[in-house]
């Protein structure tokens, strides 16, 4: 299965340093998201991804050196469910 940004989405966004503030126009909420949240956003709405293809598209962009590759996967399908939590994201 791979994540995509849910269909229609439109969201807002502001930052400020590394903190973004997104509104989710569908769902009317706001939200407040880390630098690596926003990048996966951003790499979803390229294209939908297997949550694998997504680690190794963002390993290097983050400069990933400090944990494993199986650290970050965990990292980022934990992000992965949070973002799908708050309706930013789905299976596809």
């Amino acid at each position: 299965m791979k994540w995509q940004v849910i269909s229609d989405q439109e969201v807002n966004c502001c930052s400020w340093g590394n903190e973004w503030v997104f509104y989710n126009k569908l769902s009317g909420d706001t939200h407040l998201l880390g630098s690596t949240a926003v990048q996966i956003l951003l790499e979803l709405r390229k294209s939908p991804l297997k949550a694998q293809l997504l680690t190794e598209a963002l390993a290097p962009r983050l400069q990933v050196k400090k944990v494993t590759h199986e650290e970050f996967l965990f990292q980022i399908e934990h992000l992965l469910g949070e973002l799908n939590t708050l309706g930013l994201i789905e299976f596809s």
